[in-house]
């Protein structure tokens, strides 16, 4: 059994037997369908996979879908999930606020010390790492309670990039 350590982002990668414009079309046929349980958008090089909003949680991941190969040549398709665009903004946001503690803190430490008082605001520096590392478990948390939601998008990619690699292009139904 192999144990892997939880990753921030988590990445997989798959060989392509078909160029990238093969994919990109069973893709949008797949997006298409109203019964799909899978929204996104299709650029150039990539690809931007969501659950439908019904379907989608506060914790629920967005898989960034990469191209990587040269024409002509091997492609390989690149998938990384990512927490939702608000998610992130909140972490920023909390990471940026403890930061912004720490230093407060530290200044605030150094003028009571310069000014003979009990330096009591230190406490707020040693703190703020506190908090920034349960920030970070916060993450680890978020990755679990949306497994299923990784495995739903991660699903609906490979099914439509075997469907692909037999040959069925963009003509098939949508999977999920």
């Amino acid at each position: 059994m192999v144990v892997r350590e939880p990753r921030m982002c988590p990445v997989f990668e798959r060989p392509l037997a078909q160029p990238p414009a093969a994919l990109f079309a069973a893709l949008a046929t797949a997006l298409a369908d109203k019964s799909c349980a899978v929204r996104g958008q299709i650029h150039p090089n990539g690809a931007l996979l969501r659950l439908r909003s019904g379907d989608q949680r506060v914790w629920s991941p967005a898989l960034h879908v990469e191209m990587r190969g040269e024409p002509g040549g091997p492609w390989t398709l690149r998938g990384c999930f990512t927490p939702s665009s608000p998610v992130w903004t909140a972490f920023v946001a909390i990471y940026l606020g403890l930061a912004i503690l720490f230093l407060a803190a530290i200044s605030w430490g150094g003028a009571q010390m310069i000014l003979g008082e009990t330096p009591w605001a230190f406490w707020g520096a040693a703190l703020a790492p506190v908090l920034a590392g349960f920030t970070y478990g916060a993450a680890f948390i978020g990755q679990g309670l949306g497994a299923e939601d990784m495995y739903e998008l991660r699903s609906f990619l490979e099914g439509v990039a075997d469907r692909v690699a037999v040959g069925g292009g963009g003509a098939t139904a949508a999977v999920g």
